[in-house]
């Protein structure tokens, strides 16, 4: 089968570059309100990235080794080569002393001498880099950044390429908990101590029942002509249900197994033909870490039938340092990461890299440091902000660091976030830093088992829900509380769009690449050490954060079977044939498998509601989604709720590519087997 991967990689040295246009505007920044400077004793780091030599013919370098026409076709550059393309070692020391002598201290340089850490209090700091850290709030958050772009004023500026830092506003972790509708809170998870011999029974796998019509009635209120009326109110409604109604206690939640989703993904194949990434590394960079790692792992793998992580598979690298502190977030985005790369690809090795801090320049220097020690040829990154709350220099930054990764054939897996549109409602600018880099493979997320007119299938991921009220007090009209969570997506308004999706629309770099499933309602288990009462735990993930090491574990498993690095993922993905993926497409949920129903206000007033009224999506998603109906047990929340599963923001799948989940997931052993034969030995 031939591969028309004729145009190159990137965009030479366009592809560094942001977008025509004005620089994106960060919205959370534009949005703050000032709370002051920030004392001048303050300690404060900043990451300071030198310039480079012959940028331009490094960008053709790489283009060449991702061109199947070139004799340089997978041809992948050591870390030497490429760190020939970055400062001289007497531009690394003539910047190091010029640092010194505007009172910083220099406390890392990378080893290609391009990221340099320093430190100094927050005068001095303000005094190099011409700029004020301020204190900061905006959306409920508090905390300091520079109010303008730091610019160094030092000697030699003309070294300098950008100053990242400067704040304690980073990326997030993109994991997600299932929530229990009952109560609007995360499901809690089961202590492994007290759940017996069997902790797995605790969850189902049947997390989607056949036609239920639900009932109500009781005392509610409506208003009318701006006017409160309260009266008799009764609902009916029927439709497929999420989770079990017959049961109000003990009720299992809905959550995988390691078997049971590499399964799903046709792993299992993969396996018994011995793809099992034996002789790959899976390199993973979280924050902070987690100081439960090895025991929750271990526990995870003996529960799910895994091979062990051990001193031979598994390795934790902190390149700037041990953290000071943990973060329990990211403790359980590390957990995540871990154990599920692992179920992907059973017999590759591991090596965590941990940041200190979840600050992008950090994150940004754990990657680099990464393809500097060739750790390994897969990297997973559960983490990121929205373009919007980003800054172009921190958007270039990573662009840089992923782009000499991409030349040493290192593929850098990101995922697209959790939130959809990221508020934007509309996909043009609701990309995420750093998956909007045209050096990134974006991982997209989806929901399994979703029920529809042809069964189960496998949807975009994207969570919208309605609420009809309690048992006692049904709603005269349905309570919406509209979208809550879904799969990242959209068109970067950062960076111009690559060669390899000059077939897709718009003119920005378009996300996912790539997608696999990510709900928490039709979640992963994992095993996670609580940090207050110290018991370790079992209970359904989700978020792009779990789809992210899912794909990273199946394409270590392609560069196993072909033998070689395949290099970054995302431009082999757009030229694979459609054979490779599942593609995810709208939900066909008609009447038959779909909830619709009607509720009667004061014996006279019958409203009838279809799936999207009931679900007020008339505008965004008028179909291509399926709402289940939930019953809510717990006292005193007994009533219904209804689920959407599908209703990605304003990001709809499709045929073919698209901004909910790409070109689709990965098609089993039949996208390995096409993948493979990208490799240089088929050229």
């Amino acid at each position: 089968m031939a591969y028309p991967l004729a145009a190159a990689l990137l965009m030479g040295s366009a592809a560094s570059a942001l977008a025509a246009g004005a620089p994106v505007q960060n919205r959370l920044m534009s949005q703050a309100q000032d709370a002051g400077a920030v004392a001048a004793a303050t300690p404060l780091t900043a990451m300071v990235w030198l310039k480079g030599h012959n940028e331009a013919t490094l960008d053709s370098y790489v283009a060449q080794r991702y061109d199947r026409t070139s004799p340089a076709y997978h041809q992948w550059m050591s870390p030497a080569e490429v760190a020939g393309f970055g400062p001289t070692a007497q531009d690394v020391a003539t910047a190091q002393a010029s640092l010194r002598a505007v009172g910083l201290k220099i406390e890392t340089v990378s080893k290609d001498g391009r990221a340099i850490k320093v430190s100094g209090t927050a005068d001095k700091m303000q005094a190099a880099f011409g700029t004020t850290v301020h204190h900061l709030q905006a959306n409920n958050q508090t905390f300091y950044a520079a109010v303008t772009q730091p610019k160094y004023q030092g000697a030699h500026p003309e070294l300098i390429d950008k100053v990242a830092g400067l704040t304690n506003l980073g990326a997030q972790p993109f994991v997600a908990r299932q929530i229990d509708l009952a109560t609007g809170e995360p499901v809690p998870m089961v202590d492994l101590a007290t759940a017996g011999a069997s902790p797995l029974s605790s969850f189902t796998t049947d997390c989607f029942g056949p036609q239920f019509n639900a009932k109500m009635s009781g005392f509610g209120w409506s208003i009318v002509n701006g006017t409160v009326v309260a009266g008799a109110v009764a609902d009916n409604f029927t439709g497929p249900t999420y989770l079990d109604p017959t049961k109000t206690t003990n009720r299992p939640f809905c959550g995988y197994t390691a078997q049971q989703v590499a399964a799903h993904y046709g792993m299992d194949q993969a396996f018994a033909r011995g793809w099992t990434g034996k002789g790959e590394t899976i390199v993973i960079v979280d924050a902070y870490g987690s100081p439960t790692i090895q025991a929750d792992a271990d526990a995870f793998s003996q529960l799910m039938g895994l091979k062990g992580l051990d001193n031979q598979n598994f390795q934790i690298v902190y390149p700037d340092g041990q953290p000071t502190t943990t973060d329990s977030g990211w403790g359980l985005e590390t957990t995540l990461d871990v154990e599920w790369a692992h179920a992907m690809a059973p017999d590759a090795n591991i090596v965590l890299v941990v940041a200190p801090s979840n600050d992008d320049a950090e994150l940004a220097y754990a990657v680099q440091y990464t393809a500097d020690h060739q750790l390994g040829s897969v990297i997973s990154n559960s983490w990121g902000r929205p373009e919007a709350t980003d800054s172009n220099t921190d958007a270039s930054m990573f662009n840089d660091v992923f782009k000499r990764a991409a030349a040493e054939g290192i593929s850098v897996n990101v995922a697209t976030g959790d939130s959809g549109d990221n508020g934007v409602g509309h996909p043009f600018g609701a990309a995420s830093v750093p998956a909007n880099s045209p050096y990134a493979t974006g991982i997209g997320g989806t929901s399994i088992g979703v029920p529809s007119d042809q069964g189960p299938v496998e949807a975009a991921w994207g969570i919208t829900v309605s609420h009809l009220g309690t048992l006692r007090q049904p709603n005269a009209v349905p309570s919406f509380s509209g979208f809550i969570q879904g799969g990242g997506g959209g068109e970067s308004a950062m960076f111009a769009k690559p060669p390899y999706q000059q077939h897709l629309p718009g003119a920005g770099r378009q996300l996912p690449d790539v997608s696999a499933l990510a709900d928490p309602q039709t979640g992963a288990l994992v095993v996670f050490t609580d940090p207050k009462s110290g018991q370790q735990q079992i209970g359904p993930i989700g978020g792009t954060s779990l789809a992210t090491p899912l794909f990273s574990g199946i394409w270590a498993l392609a560069n196993q079977a072909a033998g070689q690095s395949l290099g970054q993922a995302a431009p082999a993905v757009g030229v694979l044939p459609a054979s490779a993926f599942n593609d995810i497409g709208p939900v066909v949920a008609h009447k038959n498998s779909n909830t619709f129903g009607s509720i009667t206000f004061r014996g006279t007033q019958t409203t009838n509601y279809d799936p999207a009224q009931l679900m007020d999506l008339q505008d965004t998603q008028p179909d291509g989604f399926v709402a289940a109906l939930v019953f809510a047990g717990q006292v005193p929340f007994q009533g219904w709720n209804v689920i959407g599963f599908g209703t990605d923001s304003s990001l709809r799948a499709g045929p073919g590519w698209d901004n909910a989940t790409g070109y689709g997931v990965p098609n089993g052993i039949h996208f390995i087997e096409e993948a493979t034969r990208l490799s240089r030995q088929l050229f």
